[in-house]
């Protein structure tokens, strides 16, 4: 009985089993990455123009804006993307603002080079409406960037009639803010046509439509894009089967807005965004504050001046082994840099420093007889002109990174006629949360100082003494940290780092072009 019963058991859980590795649209003959096109329209390989028309309602306000869209992924800097405007409205439009969003919008088709801006197992058969079956799909927001957030309030619909697709549809499920709207409704439509001669999908017009509240007035956004023509790398055509073209009119004239990506630096640029990889803008100005606490430990002093009069030399002999040199430095800095190679950048830096020193020597009065010890604490405050140079050598493969840097700088005070060479280099590696865009990272310091520093100070017997220090510590010390861009050209850096003998804390902001 018991055997029956398994037996039985068994065969129901085959007739119940569901294969996870079955996926309905590869079996209707669909490429599954067609999903990402709900994401970006610019995930196609192929160039196309594509007329918008943009109808916003506002309260009682009304406007309506037509233009032209280029895209053309074969040029030579990677993606690119143009805006033509009718002359005779050009005036009507903030070329600036155009600009921007250009700039924007190339900039984040780098972050949505992932295969997949969906969920692989999200994918279900829902059933056949109207005999067009629908397919239900949501977004992988891990792999969507931050300025498009509002993705986590919508999920998609596919819908295929007799094993060729239709349509793609994107709703919201719940309301969301978007660029200042209260959005109650959301609803994006993708529309599919076959190529002639090839086999494959591409789109041939798409809409989005929006309604909410702005500013507590009712809203609405309606754009419609139809996609007038495709070409190939050869600027060949590429003709759809059920799709009806447009004669353009020729009487009107258009001027081009677009920004140029052509440039100089970083070298092989180019060729690494087509590869898919989003570079830093090529130029930085960073304001750097910094503040770190240091500690040395004697291993020679000498006196060479008391009261202007030369002295005795090397006196080490009288101090313990806990004589300690110990500062505080604030420092308040410009950083000028720029990205040679995608992967190489070079620095200058300047700016200016104060420091509060505490030098404690333990003194040993009589060696000879067992040490009667007694301390003597010399206070210096100085103001330094600190400047350098630098270079970082870095990269990353997906969301992980890593980098080295490298700092070469002198600190010179003039009023104690000291010149101190500090050589910094600070290796790290981090991952980058893209949703959020915020870049968290560790890794560690090395800070090598100058080991011999000159002194002067005055006794609490009025003395005035001179003399030069012979200095150990420990140069490695843990950092942790983290980046955040606030916008393509300005991003904030904060790190720490806490070793044995230095404590550090900076914080950067950078402004990028």
């Amino acid at each position: 009985m018991i055997r029956y019963l398994l037996t039985l058991l068994l065969l129901l859980s085959f007739a119940n089993a569901k294969y996870y590795n079955t996926n309905p649209l590869i079996e209707r003959g669909i490429d599954p990455q067609i999903l990402n096109l709900a994401v970006t329209i610019y995930k196609q390989d192929v160039a196309y123009q594509l007329n918008v028309t943009h109808r916003q309602t506002t309260g009682v306000e009304q406007k309506v804006e037509k233009f032209k869209l280029l895209y053309d992924p074969f040029k030579k800097y990677g993606i690119d993307i143009r805006i033509e405007v009718a002359k005779d409205d050009v005036k009507r439009y903030n070329k600036s603002d155009i600009k921007k969003v250009l700039d924007e919008m190339m900039g984040m088709q780098s972050y949505l080079q992932s295969e997949k801006l969906y969920k692989q197992e999200s994918i279900e058969y829902l059933g056949q409406e109207n005999g067009i079956d629908v397919i239900r799909f949501s977004f992988d927001l891990e792999n969507i960037p931050r300025e498009l957030k509002y993705f986590h309030a919508l999920q998609g619909k596919v819908y295929i009639k007799n094993r060729v697709l239709q349509k793609i549809e994107v709703t919201n499920f719940k309301s969301f803010k978007f660029q200042g709207i209260d959005v109650e409704h959301y609803k994006q439509r993708l529309l599919f046509s076959q190529l002639i001669g090839a086999s494959g999908y591409l789109l041939k017009s798409t809409s989005l439509s929006i309604s909410g509240k702005r500013d507590a007035l009712p809203y609405s956004s309606f754009f419609e894009g139809d996609f007038s023509s495709y070409w190939s790398e050869k600027k060949s055509a590429i003709t759809l089967k059920d799709k009806n073209y447009k004669v353009e009119d020729k009487r009107i004239a258009y001027e081009t807005i677009n920004v140029n990506l052509d440039r100089m630096f970083p070298i092989y640029g180019q060729e690494v965004r087509k590869m898919g990889y989003d570079l830093p803008k090529p130029f930085g100005v960073s304001f750097i504050n910094m503040y770190q606490q240091t500690r040395f430990y004697m291993t020679g002093i000498s006196l060479d001046k008391v009261n202007g009069n030369d002295s005795i030399g090397d006196i080490s002999k009288f101090f313990q082994e806990d004589t300690k040199y110990e500062n505080s430095t604030y420092a308040a800095l410009v950083k000028a840099d720029m990205w040679v190679l995608p992967f190489l950048n070079f620095s200058l830096l300047v700016g200016g420093t104060s420091t509060a020193t505490d030098i404690n020597l333990d003194i040993c009065l009589v060696p000879s007889l067992g040490c009667t010890t007694g301390d003597i604490m010399i206070p210096i405050n100085t103001n330094s002109l600190l400047y350098g140079a630098g270079a970082t050598i870095g990269g990353g493969i997906g969301n992980f990174f890593a980098s080295v840097d490298f700092q070469y700088m002198i600190s010179y005070t003039k009023s104690a006629e000291v010149e101190t060479q500090i050589n910094i280099i600070t290796p790290i590696f981090g991952y980058y949360f893209q949703n959020l865009g915020l870049r968290l990272f560790g890794g560690g310091m090395y800070e090598d100082l100058k080991e011999e520093v000159g002194f002067k100070g005055r006794l609490d017997s009025g003395t005035e003494i001179e003399g030069t220090i012979n200095l150990k510590a420990e140069k490695w010390a843990g950092t942790i940290g983290t980046q955040y861009a606030f916008t393509r050209h300005w991003e904030g850096n904060l790190l720490g780092a806490y070793g044995k003998d230095f404590q550090n804390l900076s914080l950067v902001i950078t402004y990028r072009w």
